[in-house]
């Protein structure tokens, strides 16, 4: 009669034998992986990306990647419509042209100006000795007073022509300096078109792939615009953000376990290469502002960036489709 009583007690206290070991071994797990580990969920992959637009204003005439596309740097990804350019440029090219006339026009005249000089020279020295003699004779009777003033008069009218041409000869110069300094702008305007042109087309400025396509043929791209966004994808690292809590404990060259969500049967290595100097919520859209006095404190979180090394059994990385954005599982591992 009282073995059925134990058999009671032991189908009573063989379950709950179990449920206290499991919890213990629950704890220990927990409390282990708390002691060795920093362990957090909010973390993702991340890249470098690089937004590939324009500098001008333009009409896409044609786009030469899509997403999902391997590109090189220096490949052709867009034509913008460089029709109105091209335009322009004829326009300033016919500038320069006429304005090269101009200066040619110019030197010729003002070398003929300076020839002018020398006659006039000429006849105003001839003028002169005209006079000086004409004022003789006056003086000894031999013309009338009448004829030395015509001669008086005819070397002052010498003297003012080769003035007026001097005169002339100062704007002719002024020409050529006029005329060159347009040719000069008509081929800085050039050189801008030139430029412009160049814009017109859009290349890789790395090699990645193209993560986006913000446009397509037919729309207009504004300056600064972009058309593609490029990530780069040969550098992918693990960005944790951990608590300002747990932040005294990181340190660069820590090493680091994780797992990324894509991927759960795989478990990776890294190290820590650099800890965030601000917090997250630095540079974020609606900075908190607590000048109001309803102030909530928050734990904040700083970003951690992790290599990732390598896989388990030393699986080649490019094996994994790893792509930026996907979430992550990260242990860093207690010094």
């Amino acid at each position: 009669m009282k073995e059925e009583p134990n058999k009671k007690r032991l189908k009573v206290y063989i379950p709950l034998a179990i449920v206290v070991l499991m919890i213990l071994a629950g704890a220990f797990y927990w409390y282990k992986d708390y002691s060795m580990y920093i362990t957090t969920d909010d973390a993702h992959v991340d890249a470098d990306n690089v937004s590939v637009g324009s500098k001008i204003i333009g009409r896409i005439s044609n786009l030469y990647a899509n997403e999902g596309d391997v590109v090189k740097k220096g490949m052709l990804l867009a034509d913008l419509d460089s029709t109105d350019l091209l335009a322009q440029r004829n326009q300033s090219l016919a500038m320069k042209a006429q304005s090269q006339a101009n200066l040619y026009q110019s030197e010729a005249k003002f070398s003929s100006d300076q020839k002018g000089i020398k006659v006039l020279e000429i006849n105003l020295d001839r003028a002169n000795e005209d006079l000086v003699r004409a004022k003789n004779q006056s003086e000894g009777g031999v013309i009338t007073q009448e004829q030395f003033d015509h001669i008086k008069k005819t070397f002052e009218a010498a003297s003012a022509q080769l003035d007026v041409s001097k005169a002339q000869l100062l704007v002719s110069k002024s020409m050529i300096g006029s005329a060159s300094a347009s040719v000069e702008t008509a081929g800085a305007q050039i050189k801008v078109l030139d430029a412009q042109l160049k814009n017109t087309r859009l290349y890789a400025p790395t090699d990645g792939v193209i993560a986006r396509r913000w446009l397509m043929p037919g729309d207009v791209v504004q300056p600064s615009q972009s058309v593609f966004t490029v990530t780069i994808s040969k550098n992918l690292w693990i960005v944790a953000y951990l608590e300002e809590t747990k932040i005294g404990e990181i340190h660069s060259g820590q090493s680091v376990r994780f797992t990324i969500d894509a991927f759960p049967n795989v478990k990776f290595t890294g190290k820590v290469f650099l800890v965030g100097s601000n917090t997250a919520s630095v540079f974020s859209l609606i900075p908190a502002n607590n000048a109001a006095g309803n102030f909530t404190k928050v734990t904040q979180r700083i970003p951690v960036r992790i290599s990732i090394d390598k896989a388990d059994n030393n699986k080649d990385l490019t094996s994994f489709n790893i792509l930026s954005g996907m979430s992550s599982v990260v242990k860093i591992i207690k010094k």
